[in-house]
């Protein structure tokens, strides 16, 4: 009887920290191509539409292939098929882009996205200094979230203020990589 209690509780103890674990999923594709000229003076948001299912976004990458230093940031905004809509989900602080081939890693966004579409784009807009002639690493995968890139020369004018449509190109998607991190759904 009592090694039988003791197996219930270490049982009911296992339980307990699988309730609390989380599962961590990263989506990345690979490097194809790329795509020229991000930055000033050409076009100042390039995007990625992305579908998620749902959970925690810890952090996103792109890839510089080429280009000129200077600073440039990262937002993600709902999508609605042809547009970013704000307010911004999430907006980085600035990001010192060294020029040349480089990850533009953004860290600690942990922001919780619902199921639906959305983009996560590189702006120089309204940010001094911008980076200039960047060639973005572009890809013909999806990475396992269906989407594609988009681009915005909105004039230095922040995107989500704009009622713009973005624009299509050859290229399918950029080069990303995103960690998302879901909850075990408890045991019943």
């Amino acid at each position: 009887m009592k090694n039988n209690l003791k197996s219930k509780y270490v049982v009911a103890a296992c339980l307990a920290l699988l309730a609390g674990m989380a599962s961590a999923e990263t989506f990345s594709n690979t490097h194809d191509n790329t795509i020229y000229y991000f930055g000033q003076p050409d076009t100042t948001s390039y995007g990625q539409v992305f579908t998620s299912a749902g959970g925690t976004l810890t952090d996103w990458s792109f890839y510089a292939d080429s280009g000129t230093a200077g600073n440039l940031g990262l937002v993600i905004a709902n999508w609605d098929g042809s547009r970013a809509t704000g307010p911004a989900l999430y907006q980085s602080s600035v990001f010192s882009y060294a020029g040349g081939a480089q990850a533009l890693m953004f860290s600690g966004i942990n922001h919780t996205f619902s199921a639906g579409s959305y983009i996560a784009y590189l702006t120089v807009a309204g940010i001094s200094g911008g980076a200039s002639n960047v060639g973005i690493g572009g890809s013909n995968s999806s990475g396992g979230m269906p989407g594609g890139f988009r681009f915005l020369n909105s004039g230095g004018v922040d995107p989500l203020t704009l009622n713009n449509s973005w624009s299509s190109w050859g290229v399918a998607n950029m080069q990303y990589s995103a960690n998302f991190v879901s909850a075990v759904p408890e045991p019943e």
